[in-house]
């Protein structure tokens, strides 16, 4: 499993021991902070936008002054006791995800990534919406921002969604009725194996690791290129790259306090101010950019 490695490798390489200060639950992410001043931000994607849970809630109450590393093992364990697909497992793993983003900050420089063969860039310069060949075929997992941006360059461009639906558009003129999005093809998730293996280049979502489908969708993708990209992906890759990821396009809190202001009082709108307190970063294989 991609977290519980991660998890691993931080407990053995992780020389500070620093303990979770605060939990944030958003409508749309989530926020761990350590009391090193250190952050981690992850989608949440359960159905709703109200957490109204009161046994999650007794469970969380007392891990703020806990060890960050003691508190992702706790949550991987309640997780697993917990129905799959249920709103408290989407929550809690969200929690985790964030809590091994900012767990796994002091490793997130060029002198760690270097020894395992992976470099670093800071900046947009190198973003995945930038690392598309013109002409070619390309799936997206996730209608994200960057699909009209990713469309423009590609010849074909489709997105997988578990429910299409919900993304499409429709536009009334004296002429006709016309429906979109026409930039991509929307497709359902559940066929979405079939256009991994027409696409030259895959993107990935990052949370996918909170629905917990990115091991599988990864084995649908083995000789193509993949990118993981979006801020939930911004904890220690080297188990993503094990599994055939190219590049993880991700970001970094760099204000904390100000990211604590954003998701308590933006609600479902808080992405949108993410760049007033991250930055951009770039993680590949190294010569693989």
């Amino acid at each position: 499993m991609i977290l519980q490695e991660v998890i691993d490798h931080l407990h053995g390489n992780l020389k500070d021991r620093p303990q979770l200060e605060k939990i944030v639950i958003n409508s749309g992410f989530s926020g761990m902070l350590l009391n090193n001043g250190a952050m981690g931000i992850a989608m949440n994607i359960r159905s709703g936008g109200l957490f109204n849970d009161r046994v999650i809630e007794k469970f969380l109450a007392d891990k703020p002054g806990q060890q960050g590393i003691d508190v992702a093992r706790m949550l991987e364990e309640k997780i697993a006791q917990l129905p799959p697909e249920s709103n408290s497992t989407l929550v809690l793993r969200s929690l985790l995800v964030a809590l091994l983003n900012a767990l796994s900050r002091p490793l997130l420089n060029q002198e760690h990534l270097d020894s395992e063969g992976y470099e670093l860039f800071v900046g947009a310069e190198k973003h995945a919406s930038q690392q598309v060949n013109e002409g070619e075929t390309v799936t997206i997992v996730g209608f994200g921002g960057m699909v009209r941006n990713v469309a423009k360059i590609a010849g074909k461009t489709y997105v997988s969604e578990l429910e299409p639906d919900l993304f499409k558009s429709t536009i009334f003129s004296k002429q006709e009725v016309e429906y979109g999005p026409q930039c991509a093809q929307v497709v359902s998730a559940g066929t979405a194996s079939s256009y991994f293996q027409t696409s030259d280049t895959i993107f990935i979502t990052g949370c996918a690791l909170v629905s917990n489908t990115m091991e599988e969708i990864l084995a649908q993708c083995q000789g193509r290129r993949v990118i993981i990209y979006g801020h939930t992906a911004g904890l220690y890759p080297g188990p993503l790259f094990k599994r055939g990821v190219s590049i993880v396009s991700t970001g970094r809190v760099t204000d904390s306090p100000l990211m604590v202001d954003l998701l308590t009082n933006c609600a479902g709108a808080v992405e949108r101010f993410f760049p007033q307190a991250t930055e951009d970063v770039q993680i590949c294989q190294r010569c693989k950019l």
